[in-house]
């Protein structure tokens, strides 16, 4: 496992998909194992993107709700100062527009959760390990202060043994 606190150049690209996966499809090519990769944005959600040799790749999301905006901008509320001098977000039938067709669009690359959990487990499994749909989709459903520590489970739910917890 590696951390990567930037990445390569248009790591933090707003085309889908990002023009750096080809690294992602390198590394798989080059040691013949699966990969995995998470985008962090400000530890408020992350894009999940997988390869392995014969499953393909697969994507997902986590809390895209809360970093929807930082790849389409248009996603985010209107922000407004009320006639008290407080800010408010416009949260109206525009806004829900522009948010659905936003997620449509991010959807494309990485589904929703229950689309994303059985190409996870297809992704673990032909990396030699078993985990459940329904332990994948909790997680890809959940929801954390830290997009980090819900990557964390994912990774255990996915079942990479240096993150499965034991017994003592």
């Amino acid at each position: 496992m590696a951390q990567i606190y930037r990445g390569p150049e248009g790591w933090d690209s707003t085309s889908l998909p990002a023009d750096w996966e080809r690294m992602l499809v390198a590394v798989m090519e080059q040691t013949g194992n699966p990969v995995l990769a998470a985008v962090v944005m400000d530890s408020d959600g992350a894009q999940l993107i997988g390869y392995s040799p014969k499953a393909g790749r697969w994507g997902g999301w986590l809390m895209l709700d809360r970093i929807i905006g930082h790849i389409i901008p248009e996603a985010w509320p209107y922000v407004y100062e009320d006639e008290n001098g407080e800010i408010q977000l416009d949260e109206g039938e525009d806004y829900q527009r522009r948010f659905r067709a936003a997620q449509e669009r991010m959807h494309e690359v990485g589904p929703p959760a229950a689309l994303a959990a059985p190409l996870a487990v297809q992704w673990a499994t032909e990396a030699g390990f078993t985990p459940t749909v329904a332990a994948v989709q909790a997680v890809l459903d959940g929801r954390e202060a830290f997009a980090e520590d819900l990557f964390f489970q994912l990774l255990e739910a996915l079942g990479l043994p240096s993150f499965t917890r034991t017994e003592s």
